[in-house]
């Protein structure tokens, strides 16, 4: 789960596998740690007798399955189920729990367009890229986008092409920003159309892009800003001197953190 829990309970022999995020679960306490830090990945799906078979044969909690088989018979709400699992292993503090309830609350009030654009966007916060694409491109397939709001769905698209970007695709980027501000209007969206095609060095299309929607010098100076400040701040800084640093590593030494970076590049797209 990438840190150290205290497990109290039963260590499973076999995981419980989550298969949207590409996660194994191995103990109640795991599962907590994962609905306290995924809530908006949550969905009724997250509601199935094969997680209750699985507490209740590898988790060794039958109690807690019988509890949660019922909510789900009778047809309880996703945030009734989630707090029943958190509130019985004793994990999480009563303020986790209160929050993790309050979200899922708000979320079963909220349209299924909505919801779904909520935990595409926490995939994306989570670094994973590509299963945050995928989430995006299902929803904008959705019949559901055919009668959401207009503004919704460019942030949509604008949210698929930051992630695009983060993945250094910024062609595809800069496609999905210009689309997003056609539906949305909004001119960071555009803004971030612009920046990507600079992050290529196209100027053709970055000077198409300032034509066709009347960017004016204003603007361009502001934008020139943001772009200026990318390459002098603090973050800029530190890749400064980590590039620095590895061009006085040995071959060995820079062949160990190239494959490094390798793995964390794919650890955003499986």
């Amino acid at each position: 789960m990438g840190e150290l829990l205290l497990c109290n309970g039963p260590i499973a022999a076999m995981p419980f596998y989550l298969e949207g995020v590409s996660i194994n679960i191995y103990s109640i306490e795991e599962l907590d740690y994962y609905i306290v830090n995924n809530v908006y990945l949550l969905d009724k799906s997250f509601m199935n007798q094969e997680l209750c078979a699985w507490i209740e044969n590898q988790a060794n909690l039958k109690k807690l399955a019988e509890h949660l088989k019922m909510i789900i018979s009778t047809n309880g709400r996703l945030s009734a189920f989630v707090t029943e699992i958190l509130e019985y292993s004793g994990y999480c503090s009563a303020t986790q729990i209160s929050s993790v309830h309050d979200i899922l609350r708000e979320l079963e009030g909220k349209s299924s367009f909505e919801c779904a654009k909520l935990r595409a966007d926490s995939l994306m916060e989570a670094g994973k890229y590509q299963n945050s694409i995928i989430e995006y491109r299902k929803l904008l397939s959705s019949e559901e986008a055919k009668t959401a709001d207009t503004a919704l769905c460019g942030n949509v698209y604008n949210n698929m092409a930051c992630a695009y970007a983060r993945l250094f695709l910024f062609e595809t980027a800069a496609l999905f920003f210009r689309k997003a501000y056609q539906y949305n209007k909004n001119r960071k969206s555009l803004w971030s159309c612009l920046i990507s095609y600079k992050c290529m060095g196209d100027d053709d299309k970055f000077n198409a892009v300032v034509e066709d929607y009347q960017v004016d010098e204003s603007e361009l100076v502001k934008l020139e800003d943001v772009i200026k400040g990318f390459y002098s701040g603090s973050e800029s800084s530190l890749i400064d001197a980590k590039a620095a640093e590895i061009k006085n590593m040995s071959a060995r030494e820079k062949a160990d953190i190239i494959l490094k970076y390798k793995e964390e590049y794919r650890s955003h797209v499986i």
